[in-house]
């Protein structure tokens, strides 16, 4: 992991709150340019320790960039795994 605790829970927050403002951010990466997969995970985790804090309900997971053409084109290679929840 390229990223501390801190600026992992700063960066979680920063996105839930534009998800919840519907607001756009800029990529995180452009200022965490060595950021990695395991950060990008831990983010997520955080991210969903807070919805789960506020009393959301995990209902189901989701996989994107299942395709090898799509995987190939985003320069990764493996798909990428999250959660859903009731919200």
């Amino acid at each position: 992991m390229a990223l501390d605790k801190q600026t992992v829970a700063s960066l979680a927050e920063h996105l839930e709150t534009c998800e919840l403002q519907a607001r756009d951010t800029a990529k995180i990466t452009d200022e965490h340019p060595d950021m990695d997969w395991d950060d990008a995970y831990a983010i997520q985790d955080e991210i969903l320790r807070r919805k789960l804090a506020r009393g959301a309900r995990i209902i189901g997971l989701k996989a994107g960039l299942t395709s090898h053409a799509k995987m190939k084109q985003m320069g990764v290679d493996a798909p990428v795994f999250g959660f859903l929840v009731d919200s």
